[in-house]
């Protein structure tokens, strides 16, 4: 018989028991223990490696929808309402985040759609159709339609409720298509059409359309505590002090935000009365953000918490001359006065590298144009030259221009013994002036008496008239050196000296006071007087309003596209007008018009007209042009995303705020 196959009856192997495992040290030796720990490293730092790779490859990193920022202003809100907005800064910032527009402005400063979904433009820009986003939403959750931007433009075409905006959007007419697009139609072509599109924030029909212009002006609930609109950024809450006055806003995201939505959850605005409560703030690190007025006032020891960002602006500021100045009237005298300005020493001195000199109002750098051929650019022979050929020349120190007044008579004919008539009688009563030489009859009859009293007078005078002429004792004739000193004793008029002296008005502003007082010492080495007076706000509007000003020191912005005629154009020169130099040119007048009727503001012949206008007024210098100046805004580390390069206004620098975060994340792809 077989014995049994012992093998058949074995047990199936098992993986160890925990228990086991708790032995498994104890029977590796000591060498087996150290490989097993070494593999034991590699196997787990390559299984995190492998894990780690696989989700970093298979992952994103993506802004995180978190936190809030604080930012500190100057001033109270008083019309977070697209109808009034544009008068504060603060108001700008404000209705920028609550309200949208139909186009916007990117990064770079150039215009974008916003609410607009399509645009088209026909019959050469007089005609232009759109179409706006269907998902937009007001913050009470009604939908946005063409109704409510044909509603904005009544009120603002309307004269009763005295939009600033009334004058850009004059003569257009608005016709609604279907719910959501529109047709514009324009008498002309409008090179700047997009940008008044742009300047237009939308206003909610359905909670406006009941109230009356006292109505609407005065509700501070709809204007402030609590404006409906449609941005990024709804009004939360309103905090209040004692007084009345607002101290902080809060403004919450918009979730229901037809565009790209915000990260950054919140945005509290504090409001302070003065600069040095605002920087005070900024410097113990209370707010997040804000913007600093100069580059005299940063210290980066004193702002380490935040990031400084300089942002390039079309604001510029000038020396306006009155162009109807007597002698500012005079070219050379703008030109030499011009020459006589070292800009780059204003530019050291108070922008600290934050802003550039400037040649025109084009400015070339910020749109991209062509620099000019023609220069003012510092030179003080070429200005002074100027100013001599203008007639003020140096005299004791001091520019001056005399004026040579005629008199009623000159001696011109020779006189002499025996002679009767009126120039005789002239010639008595020169000589009678001086008792000691001439005390006779005055009747016209050149006798003895006559002759005697000529001699005396040709020898008190004799360095004049006798000893250049040879001789030494007077001839009693009236002739040649004896006439010209006769003209000048008795006939003699005394010239006027006009001195070039100015004064210099501007308002009571650190940089602009600054900059006054550095053309002052400039000019003032060349003999040119300088007074300087400082006004406020208000005075300033009176000012301009006059032209009541010799030189007026004072800040002007262009917009995303350059459109010089309310600024330059010759009929601008009456308030309300803004050519504040009285400009008068005729070939600059045409070039406006010209660069005003391309539909397309990028038209190359479009900006060959503004090239060719730079030119005509760097040559015409109806102002000396001095520097631009950027934006400083103080932004904390903390916040990323913040890639703004240009800007039209303080107001959008939150244009792309949806960009803004703080935290980050990852998500999978």
């Amino acid at each position: 018989m077989k014995k049994p196959n012992n093998k058949s009856f074995e047990s199936p192997k098992k993986w160890p028991s925990k228990k086991q495992w708790l032995h498994f040290f104890k029977v590796l030796g000591k060498k087996e223990k150290i490989l097993f720990s070494v593999l034991f490293v590699i196997f787990a730092f390559s299984f995190i490696f492998l894990t780690r790779s696989f989700y970093v490859s298979h992952t994103e990193v993506v802004p995180s929808d978190y936190g809030r920022i604080k930012e500190g202003v100057l001033g109270q809100p008083q019309f977070i309402n697209p109808l009034y907005a544009s008068l504060s800064d603060i108001d700008r910032d404000l209705t920028e985040l609550v309200f949208s527009s139909l186009m916007t402005y990117d990064d770079n400063g150039k215009i974008v759609p916003d609410l607009i979904a399509d645009y088209r433009m026909e019959e050469n820009g007089r005609s232009v159709e759109i179409a706006i986003k269907e998902n937009a939403k007001w913050h009470d959750n009604k939908p946005l339609t063409i109704d409510d931007v044909i509603f904005t433009i009544d009120l603002v075409q309307d004269p009763e409720f005295l939009s600033p905006l009334r004058t850009n959007w004059q003569g257009i007419e608005v016709e609604k298509l279907s719910d959501y697009k529109a047709l514009f139609k324009l008498k002309q072509s409008y090179s700047g059409f997009e940008e008044v599109l742009a300047n237009l924030k939308i206003l909610p029909k359905h909670i406006w359309k009941d109230y009356s212009v006292q109505a609407m002006t005065s509700n501070r609930l709809l204007n402030v505590m609590s404006p409906v609109g449609s941005g990024p950024y709804m009004v939360k809450k309103t905090i209040e002090k004692s007084d009345k006055t607002i101290k902080s806003m809060i403004l919450s995201v918009n979730k229901n935000y037809y565009g790209s939505k915000a990260h950054i959850q919140r945005i509290d605005f504090y409001f302070f009365n003065n600069k040095e409560e605002l920087l005070n703030n900024l410097k113990k690190g209370n707010l997040d953000s804000g913007n600093i007025d100069s580059a005299l006032d940063y210290e980066e020891k004193r702002f380490k918490k935040y990031n400084l960002e300089s942002i390039d602006t079309p604001k510029y500021f000038a020396l306006f001359f009155n162009n109807q100045n007597k002698a500012l009237s005079n070219k050379d005298v703008r030109q030499g006065l011009t020459l006589l300005t070292n800009k780059q020493e204003l530019v050291d001195k108070i922008l600290n590298g934050k802003g550039e000199i400037m040649e025109s109002p084009i400015l070339p750098g910020f749109y991209n144009f062509n620099q000019p051929q023609t220069s003012l650019d510092f030179n003080e022979e070429k200005g002074k030259q100027a100013l001599d050929s203008a007639g003020y020349k140096l005299k004791d120190e001091s520019r001056v221009k005399i004026i040579e007044k005629s008199s009623g008579f000159q001696f011109k004919s020779t006189l002499q013994y025996g002679n009767n008539n009126a120039d005789v009688k002239k010639l008595q009563e020169c000589l009678a002036q001086d008792s000691e030489i001439y005390n006779g009859s005055i009747n016209g009859n050149f006798g003895n008496e006559t002759k005697a009293a000529v001699i005396k007078f040709q020898e008190k005078y004799k360095d004049d008239i006798l000893t250049p002429n040879g001789l030494t004792a007077g001839t009693g004739k009236v002739a040649g050196a004896t006439i010209k000193k006769l003209n000048e004793v008795c006939f003699a008029t005394p010239s006027e000296e006009i001195p070039l002296s100015f004064t210099i008005k501007t308002i009571n502003n650190q940089n602009l006071i600054k900059t006054a007082e550095i053309i002052k010492e400039q000019w003032e080495k060349q003999g040119i007087k300088i007074n300087i007076e400082k006004i406020d706000d208000n005075e300033m509007k009176k000012v301009i309003r006059e032209r009541n000003f010799e030189l007026l020191l004072y800040g002007e912005r262009l917009g995303g596209i350059p459109d010089l005629i309310p600024l330059w154009y010759s009929s601008q020169k009456v308030d309300p007008g803004l050519n504040i130099s009285l400009y008068d040119s005729k070939k600059a007048d045409e070039l406006m018009e010209k660069a005003r009727k391309y539909p397309n503001y990028n038209d190359e012949k479009r900006i060959k007209a503004l090239e060719d206008l730079q030119e005509i007024m760097i040559a015409d210098a109806p102002s000396v042009f001095l520097y631009t100046t950027d934006y400083l805004y103080l932004l904390n580390k903390n916040i990323k995303g913040f890639d703004t390069n240009k800007i039209v206004e303080p107001s959008k620098r939150f244009v792309t705020v949806e960009n803004w975060y703080i935290k980050e994340k990852r998500i999978w792809k």
